[in-house]
């Protein structure tokens, strides 16, 4: 019996010559796993573009032993970027938002409301006009709302906001996890606006832009666990310095 279903690549993985392993994240099913033959020729069959990170595909796929992976059978490209994988700046958001999302949706559960958050800031990301330098701030923030981990940033006389609780504070917590009231309303002017009003957000300073990337990264490992490092994080700092 054959599936088909809607979903964006978060990851793929080499398995042998010819075949991947694909991760997905659908939205009445979650993250699943798939593995697939890629044709070597290209002429014919699945190719490596269906498969770039980020990708959204309606994918038809064959059910197998309970814990076995789904055999790939066939894939279709439903919106073709225009500027995101071509795009210098946009093709490297792409690879840090592919890893940063791989690391934090592990779990299966179908959550069609964060599967559509994801897909729509894919596609603001690839169509906009303007630079999308602070586009990630405003995507990991609102992300937040849907794992479950909206930060409290109520109580605008609060000079700290602790990250390993969530909370702002009056003073400062007894451990390093902790942002101060300049960069702390930095976090308040990007929850605002949101993914709605992210291209109004206010921060043109790479050293700003980076320090808010960094408490924000800590804030989920926090707040969900510790996922280790992200490999394309390096390079996003570099394209955006």
């Amino acid at each position: 019996m054959s599936e088909l279903k809607e979903g964006i690549v978060l990851r793929t993985t080499p398995y042998g010559e010819s075949r991947i392993i694909l991760n997905l994240l659908s939205p009445d099913q979650g993250t699943f796993g798939l593995i697939a033959s890629i044709s070597k020729t290209g002429k014919s069959g699945l190719k490596k573009a269906h498969f770039q990170s980020l990708q959204i595909l309606e994918v038809k796929y064959a059910e197998r032993n309970k814990g076995d992976l789904k055999r790939l059978q066939d894939a279709r490209i439903l919106h073709s970027y225009q500027h995101l994988y071509f795009d210098p700046i946009r093709s490297c958001l792409s690879l840090f938002l592919a890893e940063f999302l791989s690391k934090v949706l592990r779990e299966e559960e179908a959550q069609p409301e964060l599967y559509y958050f994801i897909k729509d800031a894919l596609l603001q990301l690839d169509a906009t006009e303007v630079s999308p330098a602070n586009f990630h701030l405003a995507f990991l923030m609102e992300l937040s709302d849907y794992l479950g981990c909206r930060p409290d940033l109520s109580g605008k006389e609060t000079l700290f906001f602790d990250l390993m609780n969530g909370a702002c504070a009056q003073m400062a917590p007894d451990h390093p996890y902790f942002i101060e009231a300049e960069e702390l309303a930095l976090w308040r002017e990007i929850q605002a606006k949101g993914m709605q009003n992210w291209t109004e957000i206010n921060l043109r300073g790479s050293k700003a832009r980076r320090a808010v990337l960094n408490s924000l990264i800590d804030y989920y490992r926090l707040q969900l666990h510790d996922f280790g490092s992200l490999k394309s994080l390096q390079v996003l700092r570099e394209v955006l310095a």
